[in-house]
């Protein structure tokens, strides 16, 4: 009897397949069974009643004239509305009144929620009840803070500036740049202005070291901890996940501290070793589910596949990718004189976007996939047409059955690994990255 594999479309829906006789999979990179695991509102609890690097929140939050909660928006997996459940009534017990809370939603330079997307990220009666303000980069009212040791200036939203107390909910996830999302990033780029985002992103993407898994000596991490330190980020709640996408753990205190538990929680959970790479990668982008968000799911698939391979990547979005986004690859391609790796390697070079009159998310996303090995990749995805996915440089299957016989010709001895959740992966590898 064969043996049925999957992958992850959402935390409760999966797509279940077989694999071709003459394929030997390496590695099904998959958290084993945890057992019924605590609450986000439980491990709320326990972070704030343990936090590290600093004191307990209510301690810090004592006597503050203005907070400011800080939270991710929904492109990110964070339960913002079970952790504000348990962190508001803890600023009340701390004599802080809900008129001096804001609730911040770092956007960066991603599009704002809706009402009902507010609702359901916050929960409804703290959106109906909390001041909430959606981050604007280009906002003219932003507030100047230097950068000790370096003479820039980062400009920061204006209720974040003025609290005496910022706290920041993340997640620490994988991110092809950074080494793991979520913790400084909730301040740079989550409540920053568009020309620092830009300058940071574009100045530091192509370094050797910005890559997933590692934050030592990776100047795009660095410089974004160099950011949330300059702005004052009192405390951090970092959320944790294991390769189900399931919340295990979260993590409070100090920047350095909290985030500093958080990575080497989610190493030990996301890391998978690799002794040699496989002829195919099967793999879901979850939980990277927003329209051009899948293409941080190639990351891990990159790494562990010989160039001579192949890459079976479903994309599960929830929202269609932009017809702006797609088209961008066509200009570049013109731009460039169809020399679009050499022509966004040497803008990136000079610390410049490829696409200035852009969004940065679209310079970083295509930079996902341009600047990558030249494996073959096939998409499944049923928010990406056909000709979508070839403007991206990609092949495009209906299901993961079309796409597994057209590999089947091509390979018909494969080793394999397969991810569930592609974006829940850090590799560790024995060769040089």
């Amino acid at each position: 009897m064969k043996v049925r594999y999957h992958l992850d479309l959402s935390r409760e829906k999966k797509a279940f397949f077989t694999l071709p006789e003459g394929w030997a999979v390496s590695h099904f990179v998959e958290s084993k069974e945890a057992g019924p695991l605590p609450s986000a509102s439980q491990l709320t609890l326990a972070a704030l009643a343990q936090p590290k690097g600093a004191p307990p929140l209510k301690e810090l939050a004592a006597g503050a004239k203005r907070v400011a909660v800080i939270v991710d928006d929904a492109t990110r997996p964070t339960p913002v509305a079970e952790i504000l459940s348990v962190l508001l009534p803890q600023l009340a017990q701390a004599g802080v009144s809900r008129e001096h809370i804001a609730i911040i939603v770092a956007l960066g330079t991603h599009v704002p929620l809706k009402k009902d997307e507010l609702e359901a990220r916050l929960g409804g009666d703290v959106a109906a009840s909390y001041r909430l303000v959606q981050h604007d980069a280009w906002q003219g009212d932003l507030v100047q803070v230097s950068i000790p040791g370096d003479g820039r200036v980062l400009k920061i939203n204006p209720e974040v500036a003025r609290a005496d107390v910022k706290i920041g909910i993340s997640s620490i996830l994988p991110h092809p740049m950074a080494g793991y999302g979520g913790g400084p990033k909730i301040v740079m780029p989550g409540v920053s202005d568009f020309e620092f985002i830009r300058n940071h992103h574009m100045r530091h993407t192509i370094h050797p070291r910005a890559v997933a898994g590692i934050t030592k000596g990776n100047p795009f991490h660095e410089d974004c901890m160099k950011a949330a330190q300059s702005v004052g980020l009192t405390f951090s709640i970092n959320c944790v996940y294991n390769q189900r996408a399931e919340l295990i753990r979260i993590l409070g205190g100090s920047l350095e501290k909290a985030f500093g538990a958080a990575v080497d929680t989610c190493f030990e959970e996301l890391g998978a070793r690799f002794d040699r790479k496989v002829d195919v990668a099967i793999a879901s982008t979850y939980p990277h589910t927003h329209a051009h968000q899948f293409c941080k799911g190639l990351s891990a698939t990159d790494i562990v596949t010989k160039e001579t391979g192949a890459i079976l990547l479903m994309a599960p979005t929830v929202t269609p990718i932009p017809d702006e986004f797609i088209n961008s690859f066509d200009v570049v391609k013109r731009m460039s004189h169809d020399r679009s790796a050499e022509y966004i390697t040497e803008a990136m070079t000079k610390g410049m976007p490829f696409l200035p009159d852009k969004p940065v998310e679209f310079n970083m996303a295509m930079k996902c996939v341009i600047i990558r090995p030249r494996i073959r990749t096939i998409l499944v995805s049923s928010m990406v047409s056909g000709a979508q996915a070839a403007a991206m440089g990609f092949e495009h299957v209906p299901s993961l059955e079309e796409g597994l016989k057209l590999l089947e010709k091509a390979y018909p001895r494969a080793q394999v690994a397969i991810f569930p959740s592609g974006g829940l992966i850090v590799p560790i590898t024995a060769w040089e990255q």
